[in-house]
C-alpha cells in the first residue's frame, strides 16, 4: 500500500470541528487489522482538516447546531415557534406541520415558561409513593398525559424531519420543592437565587428530561427575562451571599448545569436573549463563554422586544465564537396583536439580510404569545408574515410578490373567529394580490403612528394605557429605547413642539387609517359574504381604535405637560383632552353593547382602562397647585365637582366624577 503524507497547517488545526477520542478507545481499535489501522488514520486525517464528510451531529452521537445553510439556502436553521397553550391542542400543531412542510422549515418550538417542569417531576426530589401522598394530579399529569403528548410531537416531528426543540425560562421549579427543601426561603419569606442547590436541580431536571423524551434536539433558555421564578435580574433575596454574587457567575453555573446533561447525549442548547438593558444582554452573552463555544446564542431581532421601529440588535454578529440565531415575531404582539393586520416582510427582509451578512446561521418565527388565548397566524392576516419567514429564509433576495402570491393562493384566516374553530383558509384570486400588497403594507404604516409615538411604544399589548405614569414608563423605561438608541426620549418628552409632533402623528394615522377600505375594495374582491363581511367589521373597529389612540396619546401628553408647567392654562387644555376621552370611552361602551366579538377585541377597547386614565388625569389636575382657588376654578369648567380639605399644613383634594 503506498502512504499518503498529508500536511496539516496550524490554520486547518484551529478550523477542524474536531472531537478527540479517548486514547483507550483509539488503542484498542489500531490493535485491529490493518486495514482498521489505516482507515482510523485516515479518519483522522480527515477530522483534522475538516474534510471529513461526517455531520458534527454523526461526529457527537446527536444533534447539533448546523454551522452553514444547505447550498442554495440563506439560513441553515428555519423555525416556527409556537408561545401559548395552542402547543396543548393537536390540531394547531397538525396545522403548523403542514404550513412548516409547505415553506421548507426543519425546527419546532415549543415555547413555555415552565415546560420542562410540565414533563418532568424531578424523580430525584418527588418519588411515586410521595406524589401519590402529596401531588397525585401532578403526577398523572406530569407523567402520563404531557410526556406522552410532547413525545408523540417530537415522533411526528423527526418523521418530518423538523427538529424540536422545547423553549423555557430558568430557574422554575414545582411548588412543592419548597416543601422538601424550606432552607431555599429566607427569613423575610423569599427565595433565595444563589443557594447551591439550584445548579443540583437543574442538572437533575435535564438530566431527566432527556433521558425520558430523547427525540428533542435541544433546549432553548431565557435566563435573564425577570419571568422566571428564580433569576439575578429580579432577585429580592437580600442576603449576604446574593449581594455579594457575581451575575456572571450565576448565569456560569446555570448554563453548565443545563449543558452538560444535555451535550452528554449530543442535544443543543441555545441560550436566549431577552434582557431588558444592555448591560444584562452584555452579561448573559458573555457568560457562555466561560462553559463552551458550541452553546447557540439566540437574539431577537431588535434589543429587548419584538418592535418594528427600533434598530437592529447590537449583539447580532458580535457572538464570538458561539453560532448564532435570531427569533423574529410574524403574529404582531406590538403591532396590532394579530388582529389589526399588518405586513412585516418588508421590515423582515432587511433585517434578514442584515443577519446573513453578520453570519447568522439560524432563523426562527413566532406566531403566538402565551398571554392571548385563540389567538395566532393561524387565525389572521398575519399568516403572511409567517410565509414571508419561511419563504425569504431560504432565499432573502427573492420578489416580495413570491411571498404574496403564495400567501393568497393559501388562503385567508379571519381574526374575528377564534383559532380553535377557524375554518378552512379562503383563497384570493391572484388579480386581487395587489389591491392586498398595498393594503398590508399601508397598515403597517398605521399600526407604526398609533401604537408606537415618534418610534416608542404606546400601549401595552395592544390595550389603551391607564395611567399618565405608565404610558411615559412604557415609552421611556419598560420598552424604552435610550440603552439602544441614547437621547431617544428627548423625542417624547412633552415640549410644546414634541406634542405637536405627536398629535399630528396621530392625526395622520386616523386619516390613513379611513384610506384602508378605498385601497382592500372589499366588495370587489370576490371572497365570500361572511369573509367579507368580517373584513368590514374589522376595518371599522380599526378606524376606531385607532381614534382612541389619538385620544390617549393627546391626554397624557398634556397632563404630562401641565404636571411639569403647573399653569393654569396647560391644566385646563389636559382637562379638555380627558373630557374628550370620556366622549370616547362612552360611546366605545355602546359601541359594544351586545356584541359577541372574540374575548380580545373586548381587552383593545376596555373601557376600564380608559376610566382609570381619565380619573387619573382629572386627579393630577387636582393636586398641581399647593393653592386651592385655582383647582377649582379650573375643574369646576368641566362639570366635575371638587371639594379640598386642610389637615396639617396639607391641601386634600376630591373630585367627584359621578
Amino acid at each position: 500500500m503506498r502512504r499518503v503524507k498529508k500536511q496539516i497547517s496550524a490554520t486547518a488545526l484551529s478550523k477542524a470541528n474536531f472531537h478527540p477520542i479517548k486514547l483507550s478507545r483509539a488503542t484498542r481499535l489500531y490493535r485491529g487489522s490493518s486495514a482498521v489501522r489505516w482507515g482510523l488514520v485516515l479518519v483522522l486525517l480527515l477530522l483534522l482538516s475538516g474534510e471529513c464528510p461526517l455531520s458534527v451531529a454523526q461526529k457527537t452521537g446527536g444533534d447539533a447546531a448546523p454551522a452553514t445553510a444547505p447550498a442554495g439556502e440563506d439560513f441553515a436553521v428555519r423555525g416556527l415557534e409556537i408561545h401559548s397553550s395552542r402547543m396543548w391542542r393537536w390540531k394547531s400543531v397538525e396545522n403548523a406541520f403542514g404550513v412548516m412542510e409547505k415553506l421548507g422549515m426543519n425546527t419546532l418550538i415549543f415555547h413555555e415558561s415552565d415546560l420542562t417542569d410540565q414533563l418532568v417531576l424531578p424523580r430525584a426530589y418527588f418519588s411515586s409513593d410521595l406524589m401519590w401522598q402529596r401531588w397525585p394530579v401532578r403526577l398523572h399529569l406530569v407523567l402520563d398525559n404531557n410526556r406522552q403528548y410532547i413525545r408523540k410531537v417530537a415522533r411526528e416531528a423527526k418523521r418530518r424531519n423538523i427538529r424540536f426543540f422545547l423553549e423555557v425560562k430558568e430557574i422554575w421549579y414545582p411548588d412543592g420543592l419548597i416543601e422538601l427543601h424550606p432552607e431555599l426561603i429566607r427569613s423575610n419569606g423569599v427565595v433565595c437565587a444563589t443557594d447551591p442547590f439550584w445548579w443540583e436541580f437543574v442538572r437533575k431536571k435535564y438530566e431527566e428530561l432527556v433521558g425520558d423524551i430523547p427525540d428533542i434536539a435541544g433546549v432553548i433558555v431565557s435566563p435573564a427575562s425577570r419571568e422566571s421564578r428564580v433569576s439575578m435580574v429580579a432577585n429580592p433575596c437580600k442576603c449576604e451571599r446574593c449581594r455579594a454574587y457575581d451575575p456572571k457567575l450565576w448565569y456560569e453555573s446555570l448554563f453548565r448545569a443545563m449543558y452538560e446533561p444535555l451535550h452528554a447525549k449530543g442535544k443543543i442548547l441555545v441560550v436566549r436573549d431577552f434582557s431588558y438593558r444592555r448591560d444584562q444582554q452584555n452579561m448573559v452573552i458573555d457568560s457562555t463563554s466561560r462553559v463552551a463555544n458550541d452553546i447557540v446564542i439566540a437574539l431577537k431581532n431588535t434589543p429587548h422586544d419584538f418592535y418594528p421601529t427600533f434598530p437592529n440588535n447590537p449583539r447580532i454578529g458580535l457572538t464570538g465564537e458561539h453560532p448564532q440565531w435570531v427569533e423574529f415575531d410574524t403574529w404582531g404582539q406590538f403591532v396590532g396583536s394579530g388582529f389589526f393586520p399588518c405586513s412585516l416582510i418588508e421590515d423582515m427582509q432587511r433585517r434578514l439580510d442584515y443577519c446573513h451578512r453578520n453570519g447568522v446561521s439560524g432563523v426562527w418565527f413566532r406566531t403566538d404569545w402565551e398571554n392571548m388565548n385563540e389567538a395566532s397566524v393561524f387565525n389572521s392576516p398575519n399568516l403572511l408574515n409567517l410565509f414571508g419567514g419561511g419563504m425569504l429564509s431560504r432565499n432573502r433576495a427573492q420578489p416580495l410578490e413570491n411571498v404574496y402570491r403564495a400567501w393568497l393562493e393559501y388562503g385567508l384566516l379571519d381574526p374575528l373567529i377564534p383559532e380553535s374553530t377557524q375554518g378552512a383558509p379562503v383563497p384570493v384570486n391572484p388579480v386581487q394580490m395587489e389591491r392586498f400588497e398595498k393594503f398590508m403594507q399601508a397598515s403597517w404604516k398605521v399600526i407604526e403612528k398609533t401604537l408606537f409615538v415618534r418610534g416608542h411604544l404606546f400601549h401595552e399589548n395592544g390595550m389603551f394605557p391607564d395611567s399618565v405614569k405608565h404610558a411615559f414608563d412604557m415609552m421611556t423605561q419598560i420598552h424604552g429605547r435610550d440603552d439602544w438608541e441614547p437621547g431617544a426620549s428627548k423625542r417624547v418628552e412633552p415640549t410644546d413642539e414634541n406634542i405637536r409632533a405627536v398629535i399630528a402623528e396621530k392625526e395622520q394615522a386616523e386619516a390613513e387609517v379611513a384610506k384602508l377600505p378605498g385601497i382592500l375594495q372589499i366588495e370587489e374582491s370576490g371572497l365570500p359574504p361572511q369573509t367579507k363581511k368580517d373584513l368590514g367589521t374589522i376595518l371599522d373597529l380599526y378606524q376606531w381604535y385607532v381614534k382612541g389612540f389619538k385620544h390617549c396619546a393627546t391626554a397624557c401628553f398634556l397632563a404630562k405637560k401641565a404636571m411639569n408647567t403647573r399653569d393654569r392654562a396647560d391644566i385646563e387644555a389636559a382637562l379638555r383632552a380627558a373630557d374628550n376621552l370620556a366622549a370616547y370611552r362612552a360611546e366605545t361602551a355602546r359601541r359594544l353593547e351586545n356584541t359577541s366579538y372574540p374575548h380580545y377585541v373586548y381587552e383593545f377597547f376596555d373601557v376600564e382602562r380608559l376610566d382609570r386614565l381619565i380619573n387619573d388625569i382629572r386627579g393630577l389636575a387636582a393636586e398641581v397647585h399647593m393653592e386651592n382657588k385655582p383647582v377649582p376654578a379650573v375643574t369646576n369648567k368641566s362639570n366635575y365637582k371638587i371639594q379640598s380639605k386642610l389637615n396639617a399644613n396639607v391641601y386634600r383634594y376630591e373630585m367627584d366624577f359621578e
